[in-house]
């Protein structure tokens, strides 16, 4: 832990590199993962680097391998819809290729690019030639049909029509048909060709509407659906036939189809025609689907290829972009050749920061080895935890809240074990508790299967909290012994002190009045018409106990970063009045509720000669012999003491002289308020006129140190102060209250508990045969069975939803607000600069935003 307990010591360095070895200096810098570097060029324009090119080149590659990425899966769908070959897999681990230079890797994607795209293009040509082919077939099998089945046109046939040709073509012929006779021909003209299915209503009332009547529209559904060689997409299409008369109205009607999308067709006059053209389509479209077949074959071989090295090339360029991108931040020093860096690092990380630099030397065959050299900074350090997967969790919790200051307390270390507690305490039960145990058990045996691997954000989020989730299970069983609730039905592991009875029913008397129940609450009480007054004052108690005690480690912390810091005016003026102020108020509360547990005896001699006695029964008490029936609320105790009600009345006493011990208390709490509002301020102040007394000389000679001079602002340091004291002094008593929190969430979660299986399971379903008339009946026995089966699976779905799902995220989310507001806000700045170095791990883990 003590490489949590504060942030590491981290120091300045500053790197000189020879450009020839720069490349693998900043290579083995990020695998070892351990230096942040800082751009020495802020000011310079990010396309005016000295490494810009390469970046660019860099983003061109990662452009080309994400269009290698989509034909691989474009390819994988393609292959699933026709179910003949297994789709391809991109293959991860190690691969020989990722050490090639990343020159000889951009000239490969780029004859891969051409080399795709050209498949690309003729895959596309052969589509849109198969699809015409496809479409003319169905064409000429259509039209044929209706040749076949409609009436005889001319010029269709071997034969011209006549003017005969009946009603539905009256309006087609015109007026001059009824005049001519049968020697007379009427040459008819048509045009055939495929629209989309969609369009053809608009296209059939637009042609009718154009041609006002002049034409007859024939047309039929195509079975097959064609594919669009563009989107992919299946499109339902219609073969139709319009009949005309008249080359204007055909121009008319070509634009028409022109205008709606349709693919139009030649198709021959003669049936004899329309059977040769059909037998070469049909040859066509065989030879067409063996060159299909072929081009996917050769296509699907060369992104197999491509798949094999494509995580592995997307590892790579990652790392050269990386590299570069890095490189653009140092210094290039013209006159040595050289490059000039500046970063962070762990004083501990020097050996192996110079040991990477070695290595770097000896892979680039350079002359001149690489200089690390720490330098002095007046920048604050950026604040550095050295975690693992166990801690990670814990840590990202406070870093939520805000990073630690370099140098402060980290609260990581004490929320391990108090962030789970605390949740226990709001969630306890055992049953619960093992219900939850399970799951993260699962998560952690998944962790070595689903470790770097992409999974859903919420899945995602619940395995990285996996070993939280395992400490949050634990304490709330521990909470759960405690409080004796298993699913909410008390255990009796030691055997309960309380006895009924034969003669009564609702009284209950000791067994031994030496003897307490070992561990946890006596399991008498649950179920008993005094549980909620027993378990409320219990747990009220306790969590006004572990509030002050978190709250006091809290401001302890703050006494540890003085110290650390030297800051002495912040133990003398702000920890040591704010932890009296905390003791003697809150403190003595704590004491007051202890004393009455531990040091006022029950009226024993009175219980001795009693034989029933109930567990909340109230006892006489005398000013010699108190007891708890007579003690004081200790609300009202603590209310009165601050508003200085003081009546001696020795029946409400707790112990002799509280009244005059509470008098001393009130008045140390009163006296800390001032200690924490003026000193400081003024102190500040005071120091502040001594150190401008002793520049004033060296200030009226330097101009440029007098205007460097930061002014002294005492109005906004002690309005700041003002401020911190009255949020601490009226913090004190809402953080106080706001630790019931842990009452309230621990009372709903078992007394939602408590009806799910009392009212649901129990009495709707376990005791329902035995309301019937007959419990012993077939009808009895099958009615309940039936209604222990549905009630048990709604108590179940219910305890999954309510209790494990919903309780457990409001628990939760109580206990991190208790951790944030509450115990941080006692010391923690949370204004720290978090430490990011140049890692590889972060980059391709996708930590770090490229």
């Amino acid at each position: 832990m003590g490489d949590l307990w504060r942030s590491q010591k981290m120091q300045l360095v500053q790197l000189f590199v020879q450009i020839d070895a720069a490349h693998d200096t900043v290579d083995e810098l990020g695998n070892l993962g351990l230096v942040q570097f800082v751009d020495l060029n802020p000011s310079v324009n990010p396309f005016q680097r000295n490494f810009v090119n390469e970046v660019k080149i860099a983003d061109e590659m990662e452009r080309k391998l994400r269009f290698f990425e989509e034909q691989v899966e474009k390819v994988n769908t393609e292959l699933s819809l026709e179910n003949k070959y297994s789709p391809i897999e991109i293959q991860k681990g190690d691969d020989p290729m990722i050490r090639t230079k990343l020159e000889e890797l951009e000239g490969r994607f780029e004859d891969l690019e051409k080399e795709l795209q050209q498949m690309n293009n003729n895959q596309e040509a052969l589509n849109r030639n198969y699809n015409e082919v496809i479409e003319l077939k169905y064409v000429l099998s259509i039209d044929e049909a209706f040749f076949h089945d409609g009436p005889d046109f001319g010029g269709l046939s071997d034969e011209p029509i006549y003017g005969d040709a009946g009603e539905e073509n009256q309006r087609l012929l015109g007026a001059k048909s009824e005049q001519s006779g049968p020697s007379q021909a009427i040459k008819l003209g048509f045009v055939t060709g495929v629209i989309p299915r969609v369009k053809f209503p608009t296209f059939e009332r637009v042609l009718f509407r154009a041609t006002r009547g002049n034409s007859y529209l024939k047309f039929g559904e195509i079975d097959q659906s064609i594919k669009d060689p563009q989107s992919g997409e299946n499109i339902a299409k219609n073969v139709f036939i319009v009949f005309f008369q008249g080359e204007r109205l055909q121009g008319k009607i070509k634009k028409i189809c022109e205008a709606f999308g349709a693919t139009l067709y030649p198709c021959p006059e003669t049936a004899k025609e329309r059977q040769e053209l059909s037998s070469q389509v049909s040859n066509r479209l065989t030879d067409l689907k063996i060159v299909l077949e072929r081009t996917l074959e050769h296509r699907r071989q060369v992104l197999m290829n491509v798949a094999v090295h494509l995580e592995s090339w997307k590892t790579k360029v990652k790392k050269e972009k990386a590299i570069y991108h890095t490189m653009n931040m140092f210094n290039y020093d013209t006159g040595r050749k050289c490059l000039i860096a500046e970063g962070w690092c762990p004083v501990t990380a020097t050996d192996q920061i110079q040991a990477a630099l070695l290595r770097a030397k000896e892979r680039s065959s350079a002359t001149v080895p690489s200089i690390l050299n720490p330098i002095p900074s007046r920048h604050t350090p950026p604040t550095y935890f050295k975690t693992n997967k166990f801690t990670l969790a814990f840590q990202a919790i406070v870093d939520s809240y805000g990073v630690p200051r370099y140098g402060e307390v980290n609260p990581g270390v004490l929320t391990i074990i108090t962030f789970p507690f605390l949740f226990g305490v709001m969630f306890g039960d055992v049953g619960h508790g093992l219900a939850m145990l399970i799951f993260a058990a699962f998560l952690i045996w998944k962790e070595k299967q689903w470790m770097g691997q992409k999974l859903n954000e919420l899945i995602a989020m619940m395995f990285e909290g996996r070993y939280v989730l395992l400490l949050m299970s634990f304490f709330a069983i521990y909470a759960g012994l405690l409080y004796n609730e298993f699913l909410s039905v008390p255990i009796n592991f030691f055997g309960s002190n309380w006895e009924r009875p034969k003669y009564t029913d609702t009284q209950y008397i000791p067994k031994d009045l030496n003897y307490s129940y070992p561990f946890g609450v006596d399991p008498v009480w649950k179920g008993n018409p005094s549980e909620l007054l027993y378990y409320n004052s219990l747990k009220m108690k306790m969590s006004i106990i572990l509030g002050v005690l978190q709250m006091s480690v809290g401001i302890s912390m703050k006494l540890l970063n003085g110290i650390h810091f030297d800051n002495y005016l912040d133990v003398f003026y702000e920890f040591v009045p704010q932890i009296i102020f905390m003791m003697s108020l809150f403190g003595y509360m704590c004491f007051m509720i202890f004393y009455k547990w531990l040091a006022i005896p029950y009226a024993l001699n009175d219980l001795r000669n009693r034989t029933i006695i109930a567990p909340n029964a109230s006892f006489p008490c005398n000013p010699q012999n108190p007891g708890t029936g007579f003690s004081p609320f200790l609300l009202n105790v603590l209310i009165f003491m601050v508003l200085g009600i003081y009546k001696h009345d020795q029946w409400k006493c707790l112990y002799p002289g509280q009244f005059y011990v509470q008098a001393v208390l009130v008045l140390l709490a009163l006296i800390c308020v001032p200690i924490m509002l003026f000193p400081k301020p003024c102190i500040l102040r005071s120091r502040h006129n001594a150190s401008q007394k002793l520049s004033a000389s060296a200030i009226q000679h330097s101009e440029e140190h007098s205007g460097e001079e930061e002014e002294f602002q005492f109005g906004e340091i002690f309005v700041h102060q003002i401020i911190e004291t009255i949020e601490f002094v009226l913090g004190s008593v809402s953080n106080t209250a706001s630790y019931l929190r842990l009452w309230a969430l621990s009372l709903a979660h078992s007394e939602l508990a408590t009806v799910f299986w009392q009212k649901l399971l129990i009495q709707y379903g376990v005791q329902l045969p035995s309301l019937m008339a007959n419990p012993n009946s077939t009808t009895a026995y099958i009615v309940g069975s039936v209604a222990l089966f549905v009630t048990a699976s709604g108590w179940l779905a219910a305890s999954i939803a309510v209790l494990l799902l919903m309780e457990s995220l409001s628990a939760f989310l109580h206990a991190l607000r208790l951790h944030w507001v509450e115990f941080q806000n006692k010391f923690y700045k949370g204004d720290g600069i978090k430490f990011n170095p140049f890692s590889y791990e972060r980059i391709l883990s996708g930590d770090v935003d490229e």
